[in-house]
């Protein structure tokens, strides 16, 4: 028997290997959020709304939120060491010409930890260490953010982009 002309030997072998199926890929189920990524909030998360309690918009304006008079957050702690608390936030130009300096208390489940003067328009960065008899760890913590002033009849306060517990 004579054997087979090498380009078909060739040409067979490269059909065989285009007949092989590719592996399948799936997508990973879906994850519970851990306690510790409900410990701090994006304005611009899709989830955001599970920390709003209240004084906020209805909803998120391209990765901000305006507040109210008297917003709430909620975020649940892990048991964990000292932690602080950090928000990003803006005063716009067009409410501070309104209202002019304001001053923000915040409270930490109904007792204060600070109160933070903000004496012009613009972008903020706030800080705070906060003392552990003032948290539930591990457990749900409600955060109250209180302008002393609001702009409008909609009482607009300040524009949120992130706020939660960092360690």
């Amino acid at each position: 028997m004579a054997r087979p002309p090498a380009v078909f030997v060739a040409l067979s072998s490269l059909l065989w290997a285009g007949c092989h199926s590719l592996p399948v890929f799936f997508a990973p189920p879906a994850q519970k959020p851990s306690l510790a990524s409900a410990a701090f909030v994006m304005m611009s998360d899709p989830a955001a709304d599970a920390f709003i309690v209240q004084g906020f918009r209805a909803h998120s304006e391209s990765g901000w939120r305006w507040t109210h008079d008297h917003p709430v957050l909620r975020f649940t702690l892990p048991e964990t060491g000292r932690l602080k608390f950090h928000m990003d936030f803006t005063l716009p130009e067009a409410t501070f010409h309104e209202t002019g300096p304001a001053t923000l208390s915040i409270a930490i489940n109904g007792r204060p930890l600070d109160r933070v003067r903000c004496d012009h328009a613009g972008d903020y960065q706030y800080e705070h260490e906060v003392p552990d008899d003032l948290l539930h760890k591990p457990g749900v913590n409600l955060v109250a953010i209180d302008p002393d002033k609001t702009a409008t009849a909609e009482k607009l306060g300040f524009v949120l982009l992130r706020a939660g517990f960092v360690e």
